[in-house]
C-alpha cells in the first residue's frame, strides 16, 4: 500500500510536478467566468441566457428553453422524463471530461493531484458554494448525496434508545443506514407513515410534531421525497426539533438547483446532495454541508489524517478521477446564467403542463402530492387505477420513445405503485402533452387487454 498518508500531503508535494503546466489544467470557463460563459454562449450560436423578465415570464417562453436545449447532446430517439433519476450534463461537460479523463490517465501520478489542488479543492469548491449560497469551508466534496448523507446519519455520535425520527418517504439508501445504526447501537427509530396525498404543509408538520420527543436526537427530512414529489415544510419541522433539542439533516438531492437558498433557508444542521441532479453535473460530484459548530459531533466515514480539521475530515476518499471535478465546471457555470429560480419556475410550469394533461385524459389517476404551490418542484407521480405502471413504464419506453420512472416494488411503502415524470428545463411543453396523449394510448390497451 502507498505511503502516502494524507489526500492534501500528497497534493501538497505532487503539485509542484503538475504546476509545471498550467495550461494544460486549463476548463473553458467556470461559475465565476461569465465573460467566457457568454463567449462560449455565441460560439454555440445560443448568445447569452442572461435575462431580466420576470421568471414566471421566461418559464412560459419556449423560445429560451429550445436556446437552452441546444448545449446538450442528449439521445435523439427518447423522450427522457426521467431526469429526477440523474439531469444530462451540458455537452461542454462531456466534452471536459473527455479532454480531462485523457489528460489524468496520460499521466495520473502529476495530473491527478494537480487538478484537485488546481481546480477541485480551489475553483469547483468555490462554484458549488456560490450555487448553495454558503462559504466554500463550509462544505466537503463528495460522490454523491448517499455518501454525503450516510456520513452523518452513520458518523453523528448517539448513545443507545437515542431516537431518530425519518419517513417512510425518506430514500432508501438512508433507510438503510438507519437501519443498520439500529441494529448496530440500538438507537430508535420513529418512522413517520405520511398519507398519500398529504393535505396540506400543516398536516406534515403535525405528522412530524407529534414524533419529536424529548429523546430525539436527529430528524432526517428528504426535501422533496423521491418517492411521491412532495415536499416538506423543512424550516418550521427544523424549529420543532431544535426545540426538542435535536439536530436535523436534510436530503436534498431533489431540490439543490431548483432553489435560490437551498440550505440556510432551511435552518438544518447537515445538508448532503448530488450535483449530478439538478445542478446537471457529471455523474460522481456530492456535497456534504454542516453547520460549523456540528463538524466535531460526526465522526468521517473513511478516517483521514490526524492534521485534517474541519470539512476537510470527510473528503478524504483515497484516489478519485478528479476529471470529473474539472468538468463539473462548465455544467455549474451554466446553471450560475440560468439561476435556480427561473429553472424552478420552468420546472414547476411542466410540470403543472403534466399533472393537467394527465388529469384531462385520466380522470381517475390519483396523485401523490397535492396541487396547491409549494408541494412540489420538478416531480410528479402518479397511479391509474387498474394498470400496471411498471408495465406501463415498459410501454412508454418500447413503443413510444419516452421514458419514465416506474415507482413500484418500494420497499418501504408498498403504497407506492405509481409512475414518476421528471420534464427537465428544457423539455418543450409540447414534449409534454406529446406524453400524455401516450399515456392514453397505453391505458387504452392496457384496459382492453
Amino acid at each position: 500500500m502507498s505511503n502516502i498518508s494524507s489526500r492534501r500531503a500528497f497534493i501538497g508535494t505532487a503539485t509542484k510536478l503538475a504546476i509545471a503546466a498550467p495550461a494544460m489544467l486549463a476548463v473553458p470557463f467556470h461559475a465565476n467566468d461569465a465573460e467566457s460563459l457568454d463567449d462560449w454562449l455565441e460560439m454555440q450560436g445560443v448568445g447569452s441566457l442572461a435575462d431580466s423578465r420576470p421568471h414566471d415570464v421566461v418559464a412560459r417562453d419556449e423560445s429560451y428553453w429550445a436556446r437552452v436545449r441546444r448545449l446538450y447532446n442528449l439521445q435523439p430517439d427518447v423522450l427522457n422524463l426521467d431526469n429526477g433519476w440523474t439531469n444530462p450534463t451540458p455537452g461542454s461537460s462531456i466534452d471536459e471530461l473527455a479532454r480531462s479523463s485523457r489528460r489524468l490517465e496520460g499521466l495520473p501520478a502529476e495530473h491527478l493531484p494537480g487538478m484537485w489542488e488546481k481546480i477541485s479543492t480551489t475553483t469547483l469548491r468555490t462554484s458549488l458554494a456560490k450555487a448553495m449560497n454558503v462559504p466554500g469551508s463550509e462544505i466537503a466534496l463528495l460522490r454523491n448525496a448517499t455518501e454525503a448523507l450516510d456520513t452523518v446519519l452513520l458518523g453523528i455520535k448517539l448513545n443507545p434508545r437515542d431516537e431518530i425520527v425519518c419517513s417512510r418517504h425518506d430514500y432508501y439508501a438512508m433507510l438503510d443506514a438507519l437501519e443498520q445504526r439500529s441494529s448496530r447501537d440500538g438507537v430508535v427509530l420513529r418512522i413517520i407513515d405520511p398519507p398519500i396525498p398529504a393535505t396540506s404543509m400543516d398536516a406534515i408538520v403535525s405528522l412530524y410534531k407529534n414524533a419529536i420527543t424529548s429523546k430525539t436526537r436527529l430528524v432526517l427530512l428528504t426535501h422533496p421525497s423521491n418517492l411521491t414529489g412532495q415536499t416538506l415544510p423543512v424550516k418550521r419541522i427544523a424549529d420543532l426539533a431544535h426545540e426538542a433539542g435535536a439536530d436535523v439533516v436534510v436530503d436534498g438531492a431533489q431540490s439543490l438547483g431548483l432553489l435560490e437558498d437551498p440550505v440556510k433557508s432551511l435552518n438544518c444542521d447537515y445538508y448532503g446532495a448530488s450535483a449530478h441532479k439538478w445542478l446537471g453535473t457529471p455523474v460522481g460530484l456530492g456535497v456534504l454541508w454542516m453547520r460549523p459548530d456540528k463538524v466535531d459531533k460526526v465522526w468521517p466515514l473513511i478516517p483521514p489524517m490526524p492534521t485534517e480539521k474541519g470539512m476537510a475530515r470527510f473528503e478524504w476518499l483515497g484516489t478519485c478521477p478528479e476529471y470529473i471535478n474539472v468538468a463539473s465546471l462548465p455544467a455549474l457555470a451554466l446553471h450560475d446564467q440560468l439561476g435556480a429560480g427561473r429553472k424552478a419556475a420552468r420546472v414547476h410550469y411542466l410540470a403543472t403542463i403534466v399533472r393537467e394533461s394527465i388529469a384531462t385524459s385520466q380522470p381517475h389517476a390519483r396523485f401523490y402530492a397535492s396541487g396547491p404551490p409549494g408541494m412540489t418542484l420538478g416531480l410528479t407521480t402518479f397511479e391509474i387505477p387498474g394498470i400496471d405502471s411498471a408495465k406501463a413504464q415498459a410501454e412508454l419506453r418500447k413503443k413510444h420513445g419516452i421514458l419514465v420512472q416506474a415507482m413500484t416494488a418500494i420497499r418501504s411503502d408498498p403504497r407506492i405503485k405509481g409512475i414518476r415524470v421528471s420534464p427537465n428545463v428544457y423539455t418543450s411543453a409540447d414534449e409534454v402533452r406529446h406524453f400524455a396523449t401516450a399515456l392514453k394510448a397505453v391505458a387504452r390497451t392496457a384496459e382492453s387487454a
